[in-house]
This record gives structure tokens, C-alpha cells and sequence, in this order.
């Protein structure tokens, strides 16, 4: 097939179905520059924060597939996404802005409902240990957060981790200013409301994530926003950033390479858990339609007043093997 696979016409990879997986050709083992992704870490933030300037900050308007004063924001170099653009004085005295845009995707609900869906890509999917072996590694990874409002007023907040994750009533998370703070742990990306050790599945916290106060990451600075119609399941470029690409959302792949065979030198298998599993598949599938704050269908959901540890959204799965009940179609 020919290499010309963009944000803009990924779902034409659809005639394999479920099938398709976008391989990287580098061998992640050689720590290929795009796998760390050091070049998008967040500026720093300069300035104590002020909570004027605690709003949206629109995006100047995009042309087709490009981002001013950029190389496409598909296309990476070598040393991985490039950012040539020249921050305003604003960003340079907030902090927080990183060169990899994040997705927002907004759905409309009945009974004044609206969720707000953030969704993070990374690179890199690096699992954790157990008696010191690694696994549930992967290329590519979707994490996401959501924001449920109602009839304009926010009303709790959900964040995903492994499959499961977490609902908080809104007023119970830390705030920055008057915006929820979450953390992504180290490596697995996994998604908490506090800084810390995070235990999961195993007992004596033999497999734990892992956050901490690092960089601040403000997404507003630099996302690409969506509207999401769930019963019709048509996306479309919101006024904000109208010439956002919308193809690689209906792509129904991996957006990582397949599970690597016991034949691959790479590969070895522990407790039924694989070294390298295969990628995520994307936004789409993470039940955007839900009734629930939490993802999975079937699990209760309890909305939770205070933070602490605790899964509300079923339980969480050893890595590589969490599914997070996406929505098939």
C-alpha cells in the first residue's frame, strides 16, 4: 500500500475493518526519537496563575490540514513534531503549552446534558513492572477525560485508567483556578486525580502506576475540537478550529502496531500477559454516547465526593489486556 496515509483520509483504510494496524517501521527497542516524545513536554509556566485568565483561548483559524507556521500537525520529522510557531506573550506567561494538540470532542445530550470529551495520543505505551518483567507495551495510545455539564454548569469529571477508571462529582477534583487537574501516570499514561502510587489488580502494590506534579499541560492552548452527534455517529470540525481533519476518526484500526508472535525476539509471555500487545483502537470506540459518567455499560458507576483510590467504572485490567467496552459498530 502506499505510504500516503494522513489525518485526512485514514478511514479509507477501513475496507480491512478491524484488521488494520498502522506498524511503525522503526524498531521501538532502538528508542527511536519519535518514542519519547521530549519535544512536546509543556513550557513551563512563568507567572503565578491568574484566574482572568481562566477561559478558552481561541485557536487562530487553520487552513486545510495545516497549522500556521508549522509542518503539518500529521506530519513528524526525525527528531520528532516540530513547533515553529511563536507563542503570544499570553502563553509565554501561562505555561502549559506543548507543540502535540490534543482532541476535544463535544457531545449534546438530552435533559441539558453535554460531555466534554479531552482525548491525549502518545507515541508510546511503556507498561509496567511486576518481580521486575515489563509488559503491555505498546506504539500508539489513547487516553482520554471527560467533563459532564448540565444545563451549562459542570457536573462531574471521569478519567480513564486501563480499561476502567474513575467519576468524581466536579466539585470534589483539584481545581487550577476553576478547571479540574488531573495526572497521567509514567509510561502507561493511565489517568488519576491525585499525585502518588496508584496499586491496581495485583495485591502488596506489586503493579502500580505512578504521577506527580510534572509539567503543567494546558490542552486549551493548542487542540483541535470537534462536535459529535451520537445517535447519527457524524463528527464535524466545531466554528473554533473548522478545518480540523475529521478522516481518522472513522477509522475503525489500531492506531499501533499488531501483537508482536513468540517468534519475534522481542516477545515473551508472563501469567498469560504479553511483553507487546497490540495498539488501541481510537476515540470512536470509547462509548461517547454513554448515559452513564463512566465508560463501561454493563459496571455500576459511582460518582465519588472525595479523591482517594478506587475503582467506580469496574475493575481495572492487567495491561494489554483492557477492551474498556468499547462501543463496536
Amino acid at each position: 500500500m502506499e505510504n500516503d496515509r494522513t489525518l485526512e483520509n485514514l478511514d479509507e483504510l477501513n475496507q480491512y475493518g478491524r484488521f488494520a494496524y498502522l506498524k511503525s517501521e522503526d524498531n521501538v527497542e532502538e528508542r527511536p526519537d519519535w518514542l519519547g516524545g521530549s519535544s512536546n513536554i509543556p513550557r513551563s509556566p512563568e507567572d503565578v496563575y491568574d484566574e482572568s485568565h481562566d477561559r478558552l483561548l481561541k485557536n487562530p483559524p487553520l487552513k486545510p490540514g495545516r497549522v500556521p507556521g508549522r509542518k503539518r500537525w500529521n506530519e513528524f520529522s526525525r527528531n520528532g513534531p516540530e513547533d515553529h510557531s511563536k507563542p503570544s506573550n499570553r502563553l509565554q506567561e501561562r505555561g502549559g503549552h506543548s507543540s502535540a494538540p490534543a482532541v476535544l470532542i463535544v457531545v449534546p445530550k438530552e435533559d441539558g446534558v453535554v460531555d466534554a470529551f479531552w482525548f491525549y495520543f502518545y507515541s508510546y505505551n511503556l507498561g509496567n513492572k511486576v518481580f521486575n518483567i515489563r509488559f503491555g507495551n505498546h506504539v500508539g495510545d489513547w487516553e482520554h477525560s471527560m467533563v459532564r455539564f448540565r444545563n451549562g454548569t459542570p457536573e462531574a469529571v471521569y478519567i480513564s485508567e486501563h480499561g476502567a477508571g474513575e467519576a468524581y462529582a466536579y466539585h470534589a477534583v483539584e481545581k487550577y483556578g476553576k478547571r479540574p487537574v488531573i495526572y497521567s501516570a509514567t509510561g502507561t499514561h493511565a489517568i488519576y486525580a491525585t499525585p502518588g502510587l496508584h496499586p491496581y489488580v495485583l495485591p502488596w502494590g506489586l503493579l502500580h502506576d505512578q504521577t506527580d506534579k510534572g509539567p503543567l499541560w494546558d490542552p486549551t492552548l493548542n487542540h483541535h475540537s470537534y462536535v459529535y452527534n451520537y445517535t447519527s455517529r457524524h463528527l464535524k470540525s466545531s466554528a473554533q478550529t473548522p478545518h480540523a481533519p475529521v478522516s481518522w476518526f472513522n477509522f475503525r484500526g489500531h492506531w499501533g502496531d499488531k501483537m508482536y508472535p513468540m517468534s519475534d525476539k522481542r516477545q515473551y509471555r508472563f501469567w498469560g500477559q504479553y511483553h507487546y500487545v497490540s495498539g488501541p483502537i481510537g476515540p470512536r470506540f470509547k462509548n461517547l454516547g454513554r448515559k452513564k459518567v463512566c465508560q463501561r455499560m454493563q459496571a455500576q458507576c459511582v460518582i465519588r465526593h472525595w479523591l482517594g483510590e478506587g475503582g467506580d467504572d469496574g475493575e481495572k485490567k492487567l495491561p494489554g489486556s483492557e477492551t474498556g467496552d468499547e462501543v463496536l459498530e
